[in-house]
This record gives C-alpha cells, structure tokens and sequence, in this order.
C-alpha cells in the first residue's frame, strides 16, 4: 500500500522494470502470507515470505526508490519468529538486498556510502533488540504458563481436598455446623442436617430456630436463644464439652455433648466457628439404668445389712461365747457396718442425681461436730503413724444438717488420713467469721497429679494413682461432700501438690443475728 501511494505521486518509477518486478513480487508475497496455510507446513516454510518481502525492497531499490527502512519489517519478523538464527539470516539477506539493490540502481552517489554502511549497523539492532523483545516475551508466556499450571494443580488439590473434607463430614455420626464470623452457617454436614430435620440450612443465621426446645444438663433449664451453642459460639465464645438436651416433644429426648472453637486467621482475627454434637442419648440410657440397678441393689442389700448387724450384736452379747469368737464377730460386724455405710452412700448418690440433698435443717455447733469427728477419726490416724493437730477454739453456731455435714467432715478427714503415708501430719481449723465459716483440713500425703484434679469432684471418680493402690473406695465420697456442701449455700474446694500434699477448704454461711434469734 506504501509503494503504492508513492507510486501514484510518482508514476515514473513503474516505467522502471525492476521497480515493477519489486511490487509485483511483493504483493505476491502478501497474497501468499494470507492464502497459505502456514500452520500445516514445516516451520521452515515461513522463511519464504519475508526473505520474498527481503528480495522485493532490493529490486525496488534497484528500481531508484529509496525503500530501505522497508527492511525492517522482514528483519522483525524473522527475528521474532525465528530467533538468533532468524535475525542473522534476514540481517545478512537484507544487506546484500540493499547492497546489491544500489549497484544495479540508476543513481549511486558517494554521499550515499554512509547510509548504505549505516543501515546494516541498524538493521542489527533492530534484529537483536526483537530476538531479546521476544526471548522476554517467550520467558513471561512460559512463567505465566507455569503459574497457571501450579493455579490449576493447587485448584484441583483445593477440589480434592474438598471433597475429601465433605465426605469425612458427611461419613462421621457426630453434627459438625460451621458458622462464619457474622453468624451465618456455612458447613452442616449430614449427621446434623438429618439431627435438626432439615429446619437449618446453610446461610442460615445462627439466631434461626430450629423447631427444637434445648434444655441445660438438667433438663429443666431453657437454653433459649441466648443460650444455643450456636448463638454463643458466634459470639466468640469457646464451649468445652458441654451437655444439653433436645425435648423433640411426646417425652422423646436427645442428649448431646457440646463443643465449640474459634476459627482464626494468620494474624490472629477471627473468622468464624466451629461447633461440634455428639449424640450421647444411648450412653445417658445406659447410665440411667446403671443408676437404677445400683439403687435396686442397694435398697435390696439394706435391709438384710441390718438384720445381719443386729444379729451379730446380739451374738456378741452372748455370755457363753468365747473371746475369739467374739473378736471375730466385731470383725464381721465391722465389715458389715462398713458395707452398710456404702450402701447408704450408694442410695444418697442416686437421690441426688434425681432430686438434690435433702436437708434436715436445725441450729448446729460446727466447732463440736468437727471435734467429735476428729475424735473418733484418731485411733485411725495413730495405727497409720500419723499426727493429727486441730484447732478448734471458738464456738460455731450455723444452721445446717447436723448428719450431712458429719459425713463431710468424715469423708475429707478419712481421706486425709488415708492418703498420708506414716510419719506425716493431718492439720484441721475452723475460723468462724462473720459471714461465712472457714473449715480447712490439710495433709501432708500423697497429693493429687493436676490432670485428675478436674475429675475429683465426680461421682464414681478415683484417680488411677489412687485405684493402683492398695487404699479401698468408692469414689462417691468427695462427690456426695461437695453436694451436701452447695446444699447448704456453701463451696467447697481444694488445692493439692503431687508428693506434698492436699488442702480442702469447706465454706460455709453463718447465720445473721435476727436468724439467730429466730432459730436458737
């Protein structure tokens, strides 16, 4: 088209042969680079047209049209497509075109020496300056190529893991509910999906009820809305292994244990939760009828417990029985009280668990109750080789049941004593204050390690120190303790070093003065 143009400012030139062979042998060039498929060729083949583009500037110049700057788009493209190899082929090709171009022309002036020594100097660096252009070009194609293979891979592994996350979710029988930091549910897998029959979906708010009531541990307690793990797990707040009960109303009840955390980022802001169910009905059932069998049995082993007891008091009431018969029937009869004992215990245990302690109330001196317990708890204490030291000065006037409160304090001194190896000492104070009564009964014995400490409190609970050792128990005492406690609006709580020792502080209310005059 440039040749073209000029041709019509400057008709002459097509009277010149080469000329006319130059633009003829260009424009069949072009037609070729449009017509032939070039892809199914060799890649060699594609010389053809700019070396054509190449021979066709020459002729033109031969012609006596100063076309050289032509040159520079062959000297590009075989650079680019070709590489070094391209550039040095059309650099070359390109100076003897032009060479060769202005010897056969009608005009060579010697002013025209520097151009045609110039020219190749620029037609070098135009085909290095593409060879590199397109080196960088190819280098960028190819990280770019790489990059997107290792996006495409990282997706796939993305994907992979995905799927894997959804089947473990969708496989395990424990409810998994994911929530982002707004509150919205983003996982609910199909454990809990089939547990809340569908009423909750994902994107969900949290604040969506589920057509379920929940009920504390108790079962007597609404959770409500502010109260739903969910609802408090988007809070930001963390639940540890907590128990709640679904009424799926007509008495069916689902227990689960509850446990939420929080979901964080690399820098540490939170970006949601995760709340997990644990569907625990068939162990409650089961700990339910375990309670029952146990109550059943006791109430069975009571009542011929006493027949034996009052049978082996009037054996030992015989005249005619010898001494060693005698000392063996204390021994049963120890034994049979301390039976007894447990069987009472066993029986409170599951009052509790049904309907709390039962308090026969009445104004007690704590100071005397406390005293006879460590009076009868001595002849204990001696055969094991220990010291008992107890600080009981002032009166203690509270109200309370006198019975339970004997068992607590029986329980926690026994333990005292039966825990401290021989040699060591069994401390007991009581300070009456004000408002509150301080019982605290400390040992030097064995101790309690920090991982069982949680646990002492439990009914049924012996920590396995304890249950390797050649010491008898039940692991209801301390529980039935504390229960008896907090019945009477107390605490009850102990610090203890493994190897050291234990410390158990009781509080207890005193009583105000006008309760005092009311309840003398």
């Amino acid at each position: 088209m440039l040749l073209g143009a000029v041709v019509a400012y400057d008709p002459e030139h097509l009277r010149r042969p080469l000329f006319g062979a130059g633009l003829l042998l260009a424009i069949g060039a072009s037609v070729l680079a449009i017509v032939v498929p070039w892809h199914r060729l060799p890649t060699p083949a594609a010389v053809l047209v700019p070396m054509a583009d190449i021979v066709a500037v020459g002729l033109v110049v031969a012609g006596g049209f100063r076309a050289s700057f032509l040159l520079v788009l062959p000297v590009l493209w075989m650079s680019a497509l070709h590489g070094a190899g391209g550039a040095v082929v059309s650099v070359a090709a390109a100076t003897v075109a032009v060479w060769v171009g202005n010897l056969l022309g009608p005009s060579l002036a010697l002013g025209d020496l520097p151009r045609l020594v110039l020219l190749p100097v620029v037609l070098v660096a135009v085909g290095v300056g593409s060879y590199l252009s397109e080196r960088r070009s190819a280098a960028r194609l190819d990280l770019l190529g790489r990059q997107s293979a290792l996006i495409e891979e990282t997706l796939a592994d993305s994907h992979q893991q995905s799927r894997l996350l959804d089947s473990i979710l969708n496989t395990i029988d424990v409810g998994v509910v994911a929530l982002d930091k707004d509150g919205y549910i983003t996982i609910l897998n199909r454990a809990h999906a089939a547990a809340v029959e569908g009423r909750l979906r994902v994107g969900d708010h949290v604040s969506v009820h589920g057509g379920i009531d929940g009920y504390a541990a108790d079962r007597k307690t609404p959770l409500g809305v502010g109260g739903s793990p969910l609802v408090r797990a988007s809070r930001g707040e963390d639940i540890d292994r907590e128990l709640t009960w679904w009424d799926h109303g007509e008495g069916s009840w689902v227990a689960y244990r509850v446990s939420a955390a929080q979901l964080v980022d690399g820098v540490g802001r939170r970006t949601g939760a995760v709340v997990v169910y644990q569907d625990l009905t068939a162990e409650m059932a089961a700990l339910a009828q375990r309670e029952d069998f146990v109550s059943s049995v006791s109430h069975e082993l009571r009542t011929p417990l006493t027949s034996v007891l009052g049978y082996l008091e009037l054996a030992s009431d015989d005249p005619t029985a010898s001494e060693s018969v005698r000392s063996n029937l204390r021994v049963a009869e120890r034994n049979a009280e301390r039976l007894l004992h447990l069987v009472a215990d066993l029986l409170l245990a599951a009052r509790t668990r049904e309907r709390g302690v039962e308090l026969d109330g009445a104004m007690t001196d704590l100071r005397n109750l406390v005293a006879e317990s460590v009076q009868s708890q001595l002849p204990h204490a001696r055969s094991a080789g220990l010291e008992v030291h107890h600080h009981l000065t002032e009166p203690c006037r509270l109200f309370g049941d006198r019975t339970r409160l004997g068992q607590v304090v029986d329980n926690v001194l026994s333990n005292a004593i039966k825990y401290t190896p021989p040699g060591g000492k069994v401390e007991v104070a009581l300070w009456p204050g004000p408002d509150v009564a301080r019982l605290t009964i400390r040992d030097t014995g064995i101790g309690i390690a920090a991982a069982d400490q949680e646990l002492l409190f439990t009914r049924f609970y012996r920590a396995p120190a304890v249950r390797q050792g050649a010491v008898p128990g039940t692991g209801l005492g301390l529980y039935l303790s504390r229960q008896i406690v907090e019945a009477h609006e107390g605490t009850m709580n102990f610090t203890s070093v493994p190897g050291e020792g234990t410390s158990v502080e009781i509080l207890l209310p005193m009583p105000g003065p006008a309760e005092r005059e009311a309840r003398p």
